[in-house]
């Protein structure tokens, strides 16, 4: 049950998210990125196990896609995946496999530009399903959020961009607890570091850190802290 509707909410999150893209008539640029690199993270998931915190690291795989208009607004659709081992030094005995599937969509503006520095703003969804021992559980988690995004243009060959995302809204469809939640029980805050070195007309190499942390404040407390480094290439068409 929990899978189907992580599935509903994948579907009209895609839908949703197609018919933004449909509407950039006036495609200017398109590029598509692959890269690979190393995460570690902590997890507290009271619901799953009582334990006081879960370490992991594992290697993460990340496709994505984004598309420039001639507006200079960005269509991004960004895919993670990672597959892991959850270790307790208080209780060895609960050590657990976890994987991670998560797909973002981000819709930006442009609110500034001068020179080399532009500032876009918009929103972000995303869809995330994780799942333990092999899918003897399962959460699901539909979030909400604005979105911003920084970028310097050192050079002809160097850039620099940065994007920050606050959510604001979840919707959790768990194995042992559904619900949903805004500021008031539920924080998150997701950061991108990245650096592109152009290499021709047509490709980058790039190199990025990733911070996520989502906190929620219920009964079964549910915390996760997540780095990311990662390096890739971005084909640009």
């Amino acid at each position: 049950m929990q899978t189907k509707l992580l599935l509903l909410i994948t579907f009209f999150t895609l839908s949703y998210s197609t018919t933004i893209a449909q509407t950039f008539s006036d495609s200017k640029q398109n590029s598509l990125e692959l890269s690979s690199g190393y995460t570690f993270g902590a997890l507290k998931n009271l619901s799953f196990a009582p334990v006081v915190r879960y370490d992991y690291n594992a290697l993460n795989h990340q496709l994505k896609y984004v598309r420039t208009t001639n507006k200079n607004k960005l269509f991004e659709v960004q895919l993670d995946y990672l597959n892991t081992d959850l270790n307790s030094e208080t209780i060895p005995a609960l050590n657990a496999s976890y994987s991670k599937v998560v797909l973002n969509f981000t819709y930006l503006r442009p609110v500034y530009t001068k020179n080399k520095f532009s500032i876009h703003a918009g929103l972000q969804a995303q869809t995330s399903l994780s799942a333990y021992n092999e899918g003897q559980a399962e959460d699901g988690q539909q979030k909400f959020g604005l979105a911003g995004r920084f970028a310097y243009q050192i050079d002809q060959r160097h850039s620099l961009s940065s994007k920050l995302t606050i959510p604001f809204f979840i919707w959790r469809v768990a194995t042992f607890e559904d619900g949903t939640y805004s500021l008031g029980k539920y924080q998150g805050l997701f950061w991108n570091l990245e650096y592109k070195y152009s290499l021709s007309k047509h490709f980058d190499v790039k190199a990025n850190y990733t911070f996520n942390y989502n906190r929620l404040q219920i009964s079964d407390a549910y915390r996760e802290l997540q780095q990311q480094l990662n390096l890739g290439v971005n084909f640009k068409f």
